[in-house]
């Protein structure tokens, strides 16, 4: 499936209203990869055949056990208090190998990198994982877990050249390795598989080319290997008809454009200079885009429509910045209340300033 035969299904109303040109649109879509968290819950999560496929061949492989049934969990625990700090899942399963034994792996892709809290943060997910399975007054006996972090690069990682860490925390001085327990980490770091490119890829394994896929499917540099991936792995062909079949909502894909394009917004359309009810329209537009995204994760309500519509474009531009925290009604008043406390200190501080002056 091309590129191209995306954009046939967004008219050019809607790429005028997103502010931006078809090559625009071409380039921005283009540049869309696993990397990004949505498409790799949508490619990856276990609620349809073709991705229980995909991720069965993925974890059959990297935990070298043959896995016979897979079965979504819920990626959003619900919080025992309101103090407490939330979870989302990337991708949450269940599975069971030949054996009968049963185990919660989450997979998390973090294309980011959080020098000081990367560790513990793999630590608080696999920490729910168990705690959300004992009860009050029974036994602390769980299913074992398993915490699957796909990162970019780990720099305390240097002495070793494989990108797979079995069953280990990462800690960022000691790189001290987990016990041998039923909780356990295992760290996958994409950029260390171009190593893999030294070796014909008739014998990479298949948890080597889905990682492969997972890091590189959209770089320039590397498409000679992942036309060969498509041709000849009937599981790599399968990931990108699920990458493409996402891209279809051509809703959520102009809102990506958008986000990519605010940038160049404010460099060209402003610096020529807009007319007031001008700047109006493309407020609006972006709060219109906004929504659209919005409705994909829950069904706004009138008072949620009221509040984005009353959005000055600063603050509509600072809810783009955040708005893979925003999954719910909830979600968007908290990072509403966010914006305003934060402009109340700034008030403040200005108004001290002023005094002190």
């Amino acid at each position: 499936m091309k590129q191209n035969n995306l954009l046939l299904n967004i008219s050019d109303q809607q790429l005028q209203q997103a502010g931006l040109t078809r090559a625009q649109a071409r380039k921005s879509l283009a540049a869309l990869d696993y990397r990004d968290n949505d498409v790799f819950r949508h490619v990856m999560n276990a609620e349809n055949p073709v991705s229980r496929k995909i991720l069965t061949m993925y974890l059959s492989d990297l935990l070298h056990r043959r896995i016979v049934w897979i079965g979504s969990e819920a990626t959003e625990p619900v919080k025992a208090n309101f103090r407490e700090k939330g979870v989302r899942y990337d991708v949450m399963v269940r599975i069971r190998d030949d054996q009968g034994k049963p185990m919660l792996v989450n997979l998390e892709m973090q294309n980011y990198r959080m020098a000081e809290s990367l560790s513990l943060r793999s630590q608080g997910y696999a920490s729910r994982m168990v705690s959300d399975q004992i009860e009050v007054g029974g036994s602390f006996d769980f299913i074992p877990v398993l915490q699957i972090m796909i990162t970019k690069r780990m720099p305390e990682m240097k002495a070793s050249s494989e990108y797979l860490h079995y069953h280990r925390y990462t800690n960022e001085k000691t790189s001290k390795r987990m016990p041998k327990e039923r909780c356990r980490t295992l760290w996958i770091e994409m950029e260390k598989t171009q190593a893999l490119e030294r070796i014909p890829t008739e014998q990479w394994r298949i948890s080597d080319k889905i990682t492969y896929m997972l890091r590189y499917s959209r770089d320039p540099k590397k498409q000679k290997i992942i036309h060969e991936l498509i041709e000849k792995e009937e599981v790599i062909r399968m990931m990108e008809e699920k990458r493409m079949d996402f891209l279809k909502d051509t809703s959520y894909a102009i809102a990506k454009m958008r986000m990519k394009y605010d940038e160049m917004d404010e460099k060209t359309v402003y610096k020529k200079g807009m007319r007031k009810g001008v700047k109006k329209g493309v407020k609006q537009g972006k709060i219109s885009l906004l929504k659209e995204l919005l409705r994909q994760k829950w069904e706004l309500t009138e008072s949620d429509e009221k509040v984005l519509d009353n959005l000055n474009e600063a603050k509509v531009n600072q809810i783009v910045q955040v708005l893979n925290r925003i999954n719910t009604s909830e979600d968007l008043h908290e990072q509403l209340k966010k914006l305003s406390d934060s402009k109340h200190e700034a008030e403040n501080i200005t108004q001290l300033s002023y005094t002190h002056d």
